[in-house]
């Protein structure tokens, strides 16, 4: 049987045996009808929420209000590069299963769960939820009946109980009575770009936030395949978890998450900037820790730092809440100083290495903040390119899915690595795409210039790369030296060429007797 743990406030569950009927009992609301879905605002995260759930045969409309977006989602395409994401919105709209509008009227009128997946982009205090307000008054001024609003966006502690009070001004009155009433449910997602249908899949654990608990169980039913996993392709042995707490607790959840994954990830960067120091190696460093189960291997990659929309915005959002209540949190300043520093520093090492950086061609791999995705938000690529022009360098760049970057328009993308690293002086691997693990280094140190290869995610053989010739330069890793021999070609008379080693040797021993 599933083990339960009960606070005031907080319902854990940690699901047991999944063939335990009591189990499923325990975690399945009574719900008899299956609830319509509306997915409103269809970008990174609410495009995955809409073709997922289509595929796990709930009824969604999609409200994009973008022309753009609405467009290519209607065609069966994603407005991003995201694995098995363009194939699930094509099987959805061809079932039926799955259509979008950007009319509110209509996306509200047939759904009873309406899922809010509006971008809330950082603004310096938290996040701007000017376009959350916005399309929450929409949907209070046309509503009629009952819905349950399920906030997927990520927002600061407190915003959910907010939109309360926006949809109470704004639902339509008749004889001074509300034409419609809403149940608030916080659920936050925790999607990773380049995995993010898998993620939402099979999830670790679905958060539950609210005051409701027949809304809770409705949410619940709409996650019903996820969490019994009793899909095709679905992983009964590994079942999520599922938490039910307060609206303030749900968001909280996602803010520690991303905080405590940005600090792990500053924390082998610190680690790795002393082992620089030591002569110590971080990637053993970092395997040794790992192997602790309290610890874990997960996000022990030393590099360059972290990007992308979430951690930055996340870590910022919760500081300023901390900060707002009157709290200073040093661990957390620190944690973003750290991630700050260590792009400078790449650049600082660059500048030793090739000894200065005007009128040097640099070669970036990779200008995504991760792999799997062409998400350049915040990159630390971004960052290094930048960087580099102001101190006069020349800079080329390479990535498997972003093919042009509007904030660098110096720099020219090239459409492969080897056409990237053409008379290049050093080669950067700002992000760890797999294809790069697999470089011709030969070739590679063919079309350079230069020999340094700087590898700002340690993901390179230095082997390899010496063996080729080149110089290895890491982070927090040591170096390796060219090892390549060059082999001048066989001379075209054999025997020419055995006399001349004879007459070579005879020579020296001559030179030896004296």
């Amino acid at each position: 049987m599933g083990l339960w743990f009960n606070t005031p406030y907080t319902q854990w569950s940690i699901l047991g045996d999944p063939r335990s009927e009591d189990r499923m009992n325990s975690i399945e609301p009574s719900v008899s009808a299956v609830p319509r879905i509306a997915v409103v605002g269809n970008g990174y995260v609410g495009s995955v929420v809409s073709a997922c759930f289509a595929a796990l045969g709930r009824d969604v409309v999609g409200l994009e209000v973008d022309r753009s977006k609405l467009r290519s989602l209607r065609a069966g395409r994603a407005p991003l590069h995201e694995e098995g994401l363009d194939e699930l919105l094509t099987v959805g709209i061809e079932t039926g299963r799955l259509r979008f509008t950007d009319d509110v009227g209509e996306a509200v009128a047939t759904s009873d769960v309406i899922f809010l997946c509006v971008g809330t982009p950082a603004n310096g205090a938290g996040a701007d939820l000017h376009a959350l307000e916005s399309v929450v008054r929409a949907i209070g001024a046309t509503v009629e009946g009952d819905r349950v609003l399920v906030t997927k966006s990520t927002v600061p502690v407190g915003t959910v109980a907010w939109l309360g009070d926006v949809l109470e001004e704004s639902v339509r009155r008749e004889n001074g009575r509300p034409v419609g009433t809403f149940s608030l449910v916080a659920n936050p997602e925790f999607l990773r770009q380049g995995t993010a249908v898998s993620d939402f899949l099979h999830p670790r654990r679905v958060i539950l936030g609210g005051e409701d608990p027949l809304a809770l169980e409705i949410v619940a039913e709409v996650y019903r395949p996820i969490l019994r996993q009793g899909f095709p392709g679905g992983d009964p042995a590994r079942l999520p978890g599922l938490v039910r707490t307060t609206l303030a607790s749900a968001e909280a959840v996602k803010y520690a998450s991303n905080a405590f994954l940005a600090a792990k990830v500053s924390f082998i960067n610190e680690v790795a900037n002393i082992c620089d120091r030591l002569g110590a190696d971080v990637t053993v460093v970092a395997e040794g820790m790992g192997m602790d189960p309290r610890i874990g291997p997960e996000f022990l990659s030393a590099g360059i730092g972290w990007g992308g929309s979430c951690f930055g915005k996340d870590l910022d959002a919760l500081i300023h809440a901390a900060r707002a209540e009157g709290y200073e949190p040093e661990l957390l300043h620190a944690v973003a100083a750290i991630n700050r520093r260590q792009r400078s520093m790449a650049i600082e090492k660059l500048r030793d290495l090739l000894g200065g950086l005007e009128g040097r061609r640099v070669a970036l791999l990779g200008l995504a903040f991760k792999p799997g995705t062409d998400d350049v938000r915040d990159a630390p690529a971004l960052d290094l390119g930048r960087w580099l022009l102001d101190a006069g360098a020349e800079v080329t760049a390479y990535d498997p899915v972003v093919r042009e970057v509007s904030r660098l328009p110096e720099v020219k993308v090239a459409p492969n690595a080897y056409d990237a690293a053409a008379d290049a002086d050093a080669v950067v691997l700002a992000t760890e795409w797999p294809e790069f693990e697999e470089l011709d280094m030969m070739k590679l140190a063919d079309q350079m210039r230069g020999d340094l290869v700087f590898d700002g995610r340690n993901a390179l053989d230095p082997e390899a790369v010496a063996d080729a010739g080149l110089r290895y330069e890491g982070m927090g890793r040591p170096g390796m030296d060219p090892r390549r021999v060059s082999l001048s070609m066989p001379p075209e008379d054999p025997e020419a060429s055995v006399r001349e080693v004879a007459e070579r040797t005879a020579s020296d021993d001559a030179a030896l007797r004296f």
